[in-house]
C-alpha cells in the first residue's frame, strides 16, 4: 500500500540517444550519397538540414504519443519497488506504524498495527481506534509542521490497553500528480508496564492491610504466652492452635495475591493455547475429594460423551477456577448435602447460562458478561445448597477481599480472594461468568430453601478465536 505514496521521479530518457543515433546514420548515409554522386556539399546542405529537422519532428512526435499513452508506466515501477520495500520494513518493525492523512483516517498500516488495533484500519478513521479528545488537534499540530509530544491513549476494544502516541511532521508526497502530505503515528503499548505498576501497588497496599490483623494476634498470643500463660499448659495449647491457624491464613493470603497478581498481568492478553475442560474439572474432583469426604458432602459430576472439551486457555488456569468454585461449594453446603457439576456443549451462545434463567425467586448477576453469538460454547453449572446470597451481597460478588461466609469458623473462613481470581481467570479466557441465587430474603422467609449456582461459558475453540474480537465485559 505503501507504493501508492511513494513520489516518482525518474524521467524517460531512452529517446534522446535513440534520436542522435538516428540522426548520425542519416547524415552519414547522406555524405556517402553525395560522394557517390558527385553532388556538391554546399547544394546538399539544406536537404541534409532538412531530414535532421524532419527527423527530429518525428521523434518529438513519437515522445509525445509514447508520454500520452504510458504517462507513469516507468513512474508506477518505480512506485511499486519502492513501496514494496517499506512495506517490508515497516512490517518487520515491532512497533505499530500508521499513516493519516489531513482528515485523520488511516491510509496505510503495517502488521503491527493490524494487530494491536483491529483489522480494519484502513479507510477509517483514527479516532475510531483511539478514542481521545486530543487525537485531532495533535494530528493537526502535526500538519502544521510540528512534532507533538507523546499522547496516552486509554483504548478499551477489542481489549483494554494503554497506548503512548507519536506523531511525525508532516510529509509531502506526489499522490496521482496532486500534491498531497500524510503523517506517520508510532504507537507503543504501555499495557504491561502500567499494570505492573499498578499491581506492585496494590499488591504492597493490600498484603500489609490483610496482613495486619493475623500478625497482631501472632504478637498478642505470644506476648500472653511469655507472661500470664507461660506456665498453663492448657491455655499454651490453645493458643498455639490458634497461632498455627493465623499462619496457614496468611500463608493462603499470600498465595492467593500471587496467583491472582500473575493472572491480572497478562489479563490483556488472549490466550493462544488449548485447554481441556474436561480434564480441568476431573483434575479439581480429585483434588476436592477428600474436603467431600470430610465435610460429608456428595460431589456429583456430569461430564458429556465428548472425550474432550476444547477451548483457548491454559489448563493450570482452568483447574484453578474450579478448584476454588468447587471449594466455596463444598466448604458452604451442610452436612449430607450435595454439589453438582455439569459440562455440556451448546450449539449457540444467546445468553442462557441456565436451563431455568425464567425463575423469579433467585437473585441474577452478570458478573462477566459474554458478547452472543451463534457459534458452539462450553456451558459449565457449579450448583450446591448452601445459604445463597442475598440482595446486599450479590452485587459485590467478585470483588476482592469481599468476604460472605461470616458464620464458618475461622479455619474455613476465605481469603476473599477466589471468587476475584475467578473473575479474572474467565476474563482472561474471553468467557462467561454468572451467578443465580436463592436465599430466603428473595421470597419467603419461612421458606427454607437456598442454594447458589455459578456458569461458566467458554467458547469451544474453534470459535474462540471468531470471538476474541468481542472481549466480555464487565457488569
Amino acid at each position: 500500500m505503501l507504493k501508492n505514496l511513494v513520489p516518482s521521479s525518474s524521467p524517460d530518457k531512452p529517446l534522446r540517444s535513440d534520436g542522435l543515433i538516428i540522426s548520425l546514420i542519416f547524415v552519414a548515409c547522406f555524405l556517402a550519397l553525395i560522394v557517390m554522386t558527385e553532388v556538391r556539399l554546399i547544394m546538399a546542405a539544406p536537404f541534409i538540414l532538412a531530414g535532421c529537422g524532419a527527423v527530429w519532428i518525428y521523434l518529438r512526435g513519437r515522445r509525445q504519443s509514447r508520454a500520452a499513452a504510458k504517462p507513469i508506466h516507468a513512474s508506477q515501477e518505480i512506485r511499486s519497488i519502492r513501496g514494496q520495500v517499506l512495506e517490508d520494513v515497516t512490517d518487520a518493525l515491532p512497533r505499530a506504524i500508521i499513516a493519516l492523512d489531513r482528515n485523520a483516517d488511516v491510509i496505510y498500516a503495517n502488521q503491527a498495527a493490524f494487530d494491536l488495533l483491529s483489522p480494519d484500519l484502513i479507510g477509517r478513521p483514527i479516532g475510531a481506534y483511539l478514542r481521545s479528545s486530543e487525537v485531532r488537534s495533535y494530528v493537526e499540530r502535526a500538519f502544521k509542521g510540528e512534532i507533538p509530544p507523546s499522547l496516552p491513549v486509554h483504548v478499551l476494544q477489542p481489549t483494554e490497553r494503554h497506548i503512548d502516541v507519536d506523531f511525525s511532521r508532516n510529509i509531502a508526497i506526489d499522490l496521482h500528480e496532486t500534491r498531497s502530505s500524510l503523517i506517520f503515528a508510532v504507537l507503543a503499548d504501555r499495557t504491561q508496564a502500567k499494570i505492573d505498576r499498578e499491581q506492585r501497588a496494590d499488591f504492597l497496599a493490600n498484603a500489609s492491610h490483610e496482613l495486619k490483623t493475623p500478625i497482631a494476634s501472632l504478637k498478642g498470643y505470644i506476648e500472653t504466652l511469655r507472661g500470664p500463660a507461660k506456665d498453663d499448659p492448657k491455655a499454651r495449647d490453645k493458643f498455639l492452635k490458634i497461632m498455627s491457624e493465623q499462619t496457614e491464613r496468611m500463608e493462603r493470603l499470600v498465595t492467593d495475591l500471587l496467583s491472582l497478581r500473575r493472572i491480572e498481568s497478562s489479563e490483556h492478553l488472549a490466550p493462544s493455547e488449548t485447554a481441556d475442560l474436561r480434564r480441568a474439572i476431573e483434575a479439581a474432583r480429585d483434588a476436592l475429594t477428600v474436603l467431600a469426604v470430610e465435610k460429608n458432602v456428595n460431589l456429583k459430576i456430569d461430564l458429556p460423551e465428548e472425550q474432550t472439551a476444547p477451548t483457548l486457555g491454559k489448563t493450570d488456569e482452568c483447574v484453578q477456577l474450579f478448584l476454588n468454585l468447587l471449594e466455596n461449594a463444598i466448604k458452604l453446603s451442610p452436612e449430607g448435602a450435595a454439589v453438582n457439576l455439569t459440562l455440556e456443549r451448546l450449539p449457540n451462545w444467546f445468553g442462557q447460562a441456565f436451563e431455568d434463567s425464567n425463575n423469579n425467586l433467585a437473585g441474577y448477576r452478570r458478573i462477566v458478561n459474554l458478547t452472543p453469538s451463534d457459534h458452539p460454547v462450553w456451558r459449565v453449572i457449579i450448583t450446591d445448597k448452601g445459604p445463597g446470597f442475598s440482595r446486599a451481597h450479590l452485587p459485590r460478588i467478585g470483588e476482592r477481599f469481599y468476604r460472605v461466609a461470616g458464620d464458618l469458623p475461622s479455619q474455613e473462613k476465605g481469603t476473599g480472594l477466589g471468587l476475584a481470581i475467578v473473575k479474572h481467570i474467565v476474563m482472561r479466557h474471553r468467557s462467561g461468568l454468572y451467578v443465580k441465587s436463592l436465599h430466603p430474603s428473595y421470597h419467603d422467609e419461612k421458606n427454607q430453601v437456598s442454594g447458589t449456582s455459578f456458569s461458566v461459558i467458554f467458547p469451544a475453540k474453534e470459535t474462540a478465536k471468531i470471538l476474541e474480537a468481542s472481549p466480555p465485559r464487565l457488569k
